[in-house]
């Protein structure tokens, strides 16, 4: 039995990506790529993204070369000095001035320089773009440069990284570009420069506007595709794709039109990806998060029984090994005795209460172990059995818990067959099932 690759799910995701990035984000995920750089925006992800490219890295090797045939053009300035001629002098002007005065300043002339012009539309594209790409690198990059990881291995080790310095911060050209105050880059000029025969300008305004278009969400499924095999994921995160393939999955078998969908950027430890609504309840999906609930047991809370057993002894351990770090170490060791966040949680609110009424959690578990997939069934049961509301367990009676209305659970594995797809509020889903829309709709209707 295999484990379904990357590229698989690339293809069930990427199409829905598409949509998804046209509303907003889904930064949930994204964060997960490496935590050194701190990714919690969809537009920093994209940013880095496009970096990465194989046409951008061949521009930037490019550029040294070619840019020694930079454009200019020629510029006819007047001004009027005194006694500092260095220029023709205009004399018909000159005479018009000197009139307006009375003739008072017989050192007055008015005199014609030409200038070479550096801010024609090329140019300003040409340092519009690089310098967009040494913004990336030295703000997104900078941390993963500097550390050598091996998937930015182009940056450093090769020349580009220093191409693109020596060009952005020594080049004449594109410093007095840069330092015009005038240099604003309009589509039309992007457009116009599209045309250029120059091979530099021409690519660099085929980059720019594929940029603005990723900046703008605007991408079709093969740019979707690319962005999550060659940035979005390495191969020790397809974990992560697997949990993000079955909250799309949730997302569409719950039938919400995406343009009533809300995405959502990832904001402090909510990691909420999309909210709907229709005319009585809100509807709330979390990645990797507790929501508004609690999935933690304290110490404190807890009763230790009168009686002899392991119960009371565990109870006696906690206890015992807390003090002990405290009077020896001086450290207040937690009294958590169970914590977690489910890997997809939605959540059901009545519009006009705002009350939780209805809760699905959902475990996902990448993997062909058998063991595996029981341990996700037991960690499914235990945030089904402690979840909490506002400090009280969301359902009262544990009897009752495992035919709840209020909450259900699913299991989503990866291609391995069970023998019992439900059981009362648990369903039990795995990638290759037939039907994987309807069976998750089914449990939840």
């Amino acid at each position: 039995m295999s484990k379904t690759s990357s590229e698989t799910l690339i293809q069930e995701i990427g199409s829905n990506l598409v949509t998804f990035l046209k509303h907003g984000d889904l930064s949930s995920f994204s964060k997960e790529i490496d935590a050194d750089l701190n990714i919690d925006e969809m537009e920093r992800l994209l940013r880095i993204h496009f970096v990465l490219k194989e046409e951008v890295l061949d521009f930037v090797d490019a550029l040294p070369e070619r840019i020694r045939r930079i454009k200019t053009a020629a510029k006819k300035n007047i001004n009027t000095v005194h006694g500092d001629i260095r220029g023709r002098i205009d004399w018909y002007r000159t005479f018009k001035t000197r009139y307006a005065s009375s003739f008072q300043d017989t050192s007055l002339f008015v005199i014609t320089q030409m200038e070479r012009d550096y801010g024609i539309p090329e140019n300003l594209v040409l340092e519009k773009l690089i310098g967009t790409l040494y913004d990336i690198i030295m703000k997104d990059l900078k941390p993963a440069i500097d550390n050598k990881y091996p998937w930015v291995f182009e940056w450093y080790d090769k020349d580009h990284l220093k191409n693109l310095k020596d060009v952005y911060l020594k080049n004449v050209y594109i410093r007095r570009i840069r330092d015009d105050p005038h240099s604003i880059v309009t589509d039309r000029m992007i457009e116009n420069t599209l045309r250029s025969r120059n091979p530099l300008y021409q690519k660099a305004a085929e980059l720019l506007q594929r940029y603005e278009k990723l900046m703008n969400y605007d991408i079709d499924n093969n740019e979707a595709m690319d962005l999550l095999q060659n940035t979005f994921i390495k191969p020790d995160r397809i974990d992560v794709l697997f949990e993000l393939y079955w909250t799309i999955q949730v997302i569409n078998a719950l039938q919400v039109e995406k343009k009533f969908i809300t995405f959502h950027l990832i904001e402090g430890g909510n990691n909420i990806v999309a909210e709907w609504e229709d005319d009585r309840y809100l509807y709330h999906i979390y990645h990797n998060s507790t929501g508004t609930c609690s999935f933690i047991e304290h110490f404190s809370d807890i009763k230790i029984p009168e009686e002899d057993g392991y119960l009371k002894r565990e109870g006696y351990i906690l206890r015992d090994w807390r003090k002990l770090c405290f009077d020896i170490f001086s450290k207040d060791m937690s009294d958590s005795l169970w914590g977690g966040r489910p890997d997809i949680l939605v959540e059901i609110h009545e519009k006009k209460s705002g009350k939780l009424c209805q809760v699905f959690i959902g475990e996902v578990k990448y993997t062909d172990s058998i063991d595996y997939a029981a341990q996700g069934l037991r960690e499914l049961f235990e945030y089904i059995y402690l979840i909490k509301k506002d400090g009280r367990y969301f359902e009262d009676n544990p009897d009752q818990l495992i035919v709840s209305s209020k909450i259900k659970g699913w299991l989503f594995l990866d291609q391995i067959k069970s023998g019992l797809l439900s059981m009362e509020n648990i369903s039990i889903i795995s990638f290759n099932d037939e039907n994987i829309l309807h069976k998750i709709a089914s449990s939840i209707y």
